[in-house]
């Protein structure tokens, strides 16, 4: 028993330190991030494909005689397998089929042979898409040459329900039988397959660009000096806030992808710019760390919010020492049972004013 009191208030002991050591770290602290996590090596990025097809097997939804290129366009197809028509072309009715244009991003490196995912959205005035099959269709790349081919049966997310036809002219009683989800985009998982390499060289080169995703003069500085410290000496420069020219050693013109691994691998301190994305369709509030709010006062409807000054609580006021956290800001107003469109609100007249270091990205 006594051997199992010890070992219990060494465990207590252990669980304390660490409750300390956790209360004492600073919640916006900001990570040391590897090279591959905040930048990428110029010509390793993905490769924009675009393309255009027909879907076919579709239940009535497809394009109508509104959309004169589906039909020119199946009549083609038909035409190269084989199919005369001649004399079938003012019979043609294609209901079934819709034409989609394609789109898709072709990873680096991505080889012969490699999949990947291709989206399709309609151009014409298909209903919807659900069901139907791609016919195999070229992608081609900025270049104009052809890359990859897709084919597939289509996977749909519905999109918000529509009033069919047959809805529109129902009764209010019966209005909602003919209301459905309908898709006039979807995609196609590993529906791609690459037919063309596309050409990337990296060994014999004397010099690499290190392209950063977001471009600060800080974080290109600290990448700078990451890079020249592992490798005891100056073959990193910055040539600007979102581009770092490395210079490949002699003696690894042979071996660039190693060289690579080595850079990509080192750990630096990125800059970090407080961002808060606001989505207005959905009312979704992201804040990121770090985020403040500076001395100021903010009245919305009945709620007023004051950050800086003596707690005096007149006026209906609510005082806040100092500058503090955005997020305790928000955790108050939402004790209070503020209404998302009035949170926003108050979040972009705090931008408004000057009064928050943060950059407000609105979406939807």
């Amino acid at each position: 028993m006594k051997n199992l009191r010890n070992v219990l208030s060494w465990f207590l002991g252990i669980c304390l330190i660490m409750t300390v050591v956790i209360s004492l770290a600073s919640p916006d602290q900001v990570l040391a991030l590897r090279i591959e996590d905040i930048a990428h090596v110029e010509g390793v990025t993905d490769n924009p494909l675009v393309g255009y097809g027909l879907i076919v097997g579709l239940r009535g939804t497809g394009d109508t005689k509104l959309s004169p290129f589906t039909r020119q366009s199946l009549v083609s197809t038909l035409s190269r397998l084989g199919v005369n028509m001649t004399e079938l072309q003012s019979g043609i009715h294609g209901h079934n089929v819709a034409a989609v244009l394609l789109t898709a991003k072709l990873p680096p490196f991505t080889r012969l042979g490699g999949r990947f995912t291709v989206r399709v959205s309609s151009i014409g005035d298909a209903t919807d898409l659900s069901g139907g099959t791609l016919l195999m269709s070229a992608l081609k790349g900025p270049d104009g040459k052809i890359y990859a081919t897709a084919q597939g049966v289509i996977e749909t997310a519905p999109d918000k329900i529509r009033k069919t036809p047959a809805a529109a002219g129902a009764t209010a009683g019966g209005a909602k039988k003919g209301n459905k989800p309908q898709a006039t985009s979807g995609r196609l998982s590993d529906g791609g397959l690459v037919v063309r390499n596309v050409p990337v060289v990296y060994n014999g080169r004397k010099h690499l660009w290190i392209n950063l995703d977001k471009p600060s003069f800080l974080t290109a500085s600290r990448v700078v000096r990451g890079i020249n410290a592992d490798f005891a000496g100056s073959v990193a420069t910055a040539e600007d806030a979102g581009t770092v020219d490395v210079r490949v050693p002699d003696g690894e013109e042979g071996n660039v992808v190693a060289f690579m691994a080595r850079i990509l691998s080192i750990e630096v301190t990125p800059d970090s710019r407080p961002l808060i994305v606001i989505n207005q369709e959905t009312g979704t509030i992201v804040i990121g760390r770090g985020v403040r709010v500076y001395p100021c006062a903010v009245s919305q409807k009945n709620l007023s919010v004051k950050v800086g000054g003596k707690s005096s609580g007149r006026n209906g006021f609510s005082r806040v020492e100092r500058s503090v956290t955005l997020r305790s800001i928000v955790r108050a107003l939402n004790q209070l049972g503020t209404g998302t469109r009035d949170m926003i609100a108050i979040l972009l007249a705090l931008k408004e004013a000057g009064a928050m270091d943060a950059t407000i990205r609105v979406i939807g």
